[in-house]
């Protein structure tokens, strides 16, 4: 983040660090998660470990960090030292990353439309994390968890014809899993993950599709995901309704139950 920082306003367009600027340049970096390959969890996991900077990550031990993040934490610690030995002449191939939730219910659930609403609340937030690395996923996995009485549960994986991050594709195929494999149980657990993940582009749209209703939908969904990052996930909540078509049954947190 600091090396392209400065390259952007270096008149060159270009930066050079050498060896002896990275205790000043590269450990200066904050917060940490700014620096490549730490996340909000990783940052999380380092400030356990008594490491709360980039110049601590570099002088801390590297088989404590081996021991306690794996390869993750042998690659952190070279780079926090300003050693990379990856090629630029290599070509990259990002891994396909999945995207989930879970969630133990503080109730059981017998009752399938308002588990198929808790369902809809979760693969919303799935998908608004995916609009957000703007991603797009191609397969749906299901778990179901039964309560303690009963036991046991299912979990199933469906792949989609194609690979999308709007709820409204998605939730079908949800539904499909859970009205197949679903034995009728009091429900006390969910958990929704979506994978086999691709950068998202412009889409291929079909020529029996109506391209007006196909740009509305992202239309809302991006409206959606800005109230949200301005005011907070829970400002806008589905209303009674669970039919993700139903555009209009939304009500907003912050508008005291009023319908968006």
């Amino acid at each position: 983040m600091s090396l392209d920082h400065e390259a952007k306003n270096s008149p060159t367009g270009v930066a050079y660090w050498r060896y002896k600027d990275i205790p000043f340049k590269l450990w200066s970096i904050h917060p940490m998660k700014d620096f490549w390959g730490i996340s909000s969890a990783t940052e999380r996991r380092l400030n356990r470990l008594g490491i709360h900077s980039i110049k601590e990550l570099a002088l801390s031990s590297k088989e404590m960090l081996q021991k306690e993040l794996g390869i993750l934490g042998e690659e952190l610690h070279q780079h926090a030292n300003g050693i990379d030995y990856s090629r630029i002449s290599d070509v990259y191939i990002p891994s396909s990353r999945s995207f989930g939730k879970s969630q133990i219910l503080f109730r059981d659930y017998t009752n399938r439309k308002e588990v198929e609403l808790l369902l809809l609340e979760l693969l919303d937030d799935v998908c608004f994390r995916l609009r957000m690395h703007q991603v797009v996923a191609q397969t749906i996995h299901l778990s179901i968890g039964y309560n303690k009485q009963t036991g046991g549960g299912f979990s199933r994986q469906k792949k989609m014809g194609r690979a999308s991050n709007l709820s409204q594709d998605i939730f079908p195929y949800c539904l499909t899993i859970l009205h197949i494999y679903d034995s009728g149980m009091p429900i006390r657990s969910i958990g929704i993950s979506l994978s086999n993940t691709s950068i998202q582009e412009e889409e291929q749209m079909s020529l029996f599709e109506d391209i007006d209703q196909r740009e509305r939908a992202y239309a809302l969904a991006k409206t959606i995901d800005d109230i949200r990052l301005r005011y907070g996930k829970n400002s806008v909540l589905r209303a009674s309704s669970h039919l993700p078509h139903s555009t209009a049954r939304y009500r907003n947190g912050l508008m005291g139950g009023h319908k968006a």
